[in-house]
């Protein structure tokens, strides 16, 4: 814990006297002060269950959703009925609760929080943060408990349900995979880098010696009969389809096109000669 947060600590404990409340009416005193505030007022807590708690209380991440009656707190979990620490106002630490002047059917909504066996109840109605014990896990600074409130260590195996692994099975060294460096087993066996033996083939030895020229290409059957999908340009104009083009004669068809009316005029003049 650094000195700040332990200065920080010392004045909240040292500022703050616990005494005896009552909650009999839920709501008219709530408490205005800070999560982090009231979460170091409670010095047995360790740093590391301390900061998770202000976390989870400061995004709303409960562990469970219980109901608070007179005589009891139910919920997900087994809870004992006892409500101690609640924090009233800006700065009231009260250790011990009692709402013995509550009807039975009176009933209250919270949330809980817990962290390695320490449960933080924060009621709806007044956000008085508080502290309650949960008897269905392991106590604070306590062995883990099973199903049925023994610790672990003082249970027989064979008692255990079926779901439940013995404990002399969980002691039993698990076994580790060696590590390998790949960096040396490049090219190797081990790998499946190397090519496999060759094989003395007649077939591949004489596919090899002969010479595979490229087959000539042809076109696509049917390739005329695809359909042609419209140019769309910019979105401005709408689609524009292929044209049949134009031949263009060229420059040469001319000049033998002019060459034979000349030739033919030629061959004209000299009959009119001769007759």
């Amino acid at each position: 814990m650094s000195v700040l947060s332990a200065v920080a600590l010392a004045f909240a404990t040292t500022t703050t006297t616990p005494i005896d409340c009552s909650w009999d009416q839920p709501g008219v005193n709530p408490y205005t002060g800070s999560i982090a505030a009231a979460i170091d007022r409670y010095p047995d807590l360790p740093d590391k269950v301390r900061a998770s708690l202000k976390y989870r209380l400061q995004y709303g991440n409960p562990d469970d959703t219980v109901t608070i009656t007179r005589d009891a707190i139910t919920g997900g979990h087994t809870y004992d009925a006892a409500i101690r620490d609640m924090h009233f106002g800006k700065d009231q630490l009260c250790h011990t609760v009692s709402r013995a002047r509550w009807s039975p059917r009176h009933t209250e909504p919270g949330a809980v929080y817990c962290a390695d066996g320490h449960c933080i109840l924060v009621p709806q109605i007044c956000g008085n943060v508080s502290r309650i014990v949960r008897r269905d896990g392991r106590p604070a600074g306590g062995p883990e408990l099973g199903s049925d409130g023994r610790p672990e260590a003082q249970r027989d195996p064979r008692q255990m349900p079926p779901s439940e692994p013995p404990a002399v099975a969980a002691r039993q060294p698990v076994e580790k995979t060696p590590e390998i460096d790949w960096t040396g087993h490049v090219g190797t066996y081990e790998l499946g880098l190397i090519d496999a033996p060759e094989q003395d083939d007649e077939r591949v030895r004489v596919m090899l010696g002969t010479p595979v020229l490229p087959p000539a290409w042809a076109p696509v059957a049917d390739y005329a009969a695809l359909p042609h999908k419209p140019r769309q340009l910019a979105g401005t104009r709408g689609p524009v389809t292929d044209q049949p083009a134009t031949p263009v004669p060229e420059a040469g068809t001319w000049t033998m096109l002019l060459a034979g009316l000349g030739l033919i005029g030629c061959l004209r003049v000299r009959r009119r000669r001769r007759r």
